[in-house]
């Protein structure tokens, strides 16, 4: 009888085996990418890398009817197509230059596509292609920050200008909020992260505490780790050049009524674009 039971175990164990999902079954994980652009010209006081991270990913995921991230029998993401398109035709937006470079938004598309369906990410040197004509040079030195910036149509999304110190809320390639705000203060090192990110949360009547601050804040949108978009009720003035020497520790702070007015109509998910 003895033999029989381990015979048994044996065959049960076996089979269970089979049961056990594999690891290329297991879901990928999102990883961020970083744009290098540093063998291209680009527009003036633009930095040569862009970082989507593992939050503005997520925000090109392809969703359920109930809002919950679509993945196939593998368990692994799709890419919600229309978004991917947008976020590529924002992209080159940012860092073409008209006369001088065009970027491949196909490749580039396909690439993030293929990125989020496999769970890969890393460095990322973008297709562009470059003018050699001479006048390229000239597109280079007179090329403006509107130029470079333009509106995406169809997309709903929150530009966060650094240099200008203003923030622009998108719905549908139209601004609908524009504000003056005070980003991470630069003296101290305590710069708002570029990049694109999503919002991830939103809250109310929050103390947001650090090694040497203690603030209460109303309204609170977090779009990556700790760093965030909240009113300053201590602040009596916004936007130029307080940044500089007495910014924030990292978040950007906007005018009570402002900061109301946008927890009001953004949503958790909603795009964040910091440049």
């Amino acid at each position: 009888m003895k033999r029989v039971f381990l015979t048994i175990t044996t065959v049960l164990f076996v089979a269970l085996a089979f049961f056990v999902p594999s690891v290329s079954a297991q879901a990928q994980n999102i990883a961020s990418v970083t744009y290098d652009f540093s063998s291209y010209p680009i527009p003036s006081g633009k930095d040569s890398a862009f970082v989507l991270d593992q939050n503005g990913m997520m925000g090109l995921l392809q969703k359920n009817a109930d809002g919950s991230y679509f993945q196939d029998a593998a368990g692994n993401y799709s890419a919600d197509i229309n978004a991917v398109t947008g976020f590529v035709s924002s992209l080159a937006s940012m860092y073409e230059i008209s006369g001088c470079t065009v970027m491949n938004q196909v490749a580039e598309s396909q690439y993030l596509i293929s990125a989020i369906s496999q769970g890969i990410g890393g460095v990322r040197i973008p297709q562009i292609t470059v003018s050699t004509v001479p006048e390229a040079q000239a597109a280079i030195e007179t090329a403006s920050a509107a130029e470079q910036m333009q509106t995406v149509s169809n997309m709903t999304y929150i530009d966060i200008d650094i240099d200008n110190q203003k923030l622009t809320y998108f719905v549908n390639g139209a601004p609908v909020l524009i504000s003056d705000v005070v980003t991470g203060n630069a003296r101290a090192h305590h710069d708002t992260p570029k990049g694109t990110y999503t919002l991830y949360g939103k809250s109310t009547n929050r103390t947001l505490k650090g090694a040497d601050y203690e603030a209460f804040v109303k309204y609170w949108m977090p779009f990556t780790g700790n760093y965030g978009i909240h009113d300053a009720s201590w602040r009596k003035s916004f936007g130029g050049s307080i940044y500089q020497t007495s910014g924030s520790h990292g978040c950007v702070n906007l005018p009570g009524s402002m900061a109301e007015a946008l927890f009001n109509q953004v949503s958790v998910g909603t795009m964040v674009v910091i440049h």
